[in-house]
């Protein structure tokens, strides 16, 4: 659990290899890691992937990376969620994340 600020945030084309009826586009947030809250993170930066189907909190984020530098008032609470590849190679998937929790003015009732 981490504390983190969106220094980026976009979606575009995976470029991996499909099934024709899965989509092929994925999200992209690259965090700015400000503090450990639980856990342990040894870096100061993290890459978050996932998928644009649910859960995924899309809107969240791109409101965070807008107020990037927005006077202290820029981050948020974010499990981040290791998923190991192979030997020494693993990713963070935003589609797995169980927690996250966003400031107050962030989050619009739905």
């Amino acid at each position: 659990m981490v504390e983190a600020r969106v220094k980026s945030f976009s979606i575009g084309e995976s470029g991996l290899l499909l099934t024709e009826n899965f989509p092929s586009r994925m999200v992209r947030a690259d965090l700015e890691i400000k503090r450990v809250i639980k856990g342990k993170f040894l870096g100061n930066e993290a890459t978050v992937y996932g998928t644009l189907y649910p859960p995924g909190p899309f809107m969240e984020l791109t409101a965070m990376a807008l107020s990037f530098g927005f006077d202290g008032r820029d981050t948020f609470e974010w499990e981040l969620s290791r998923h190991e590849i192979g030997d020494d190679v693993a990713l963070f998937s935003m589609n797995a994340c169980n927690y996250h929790k966003f400031p107050d003015w962030v989050v619009a009732p739905r």
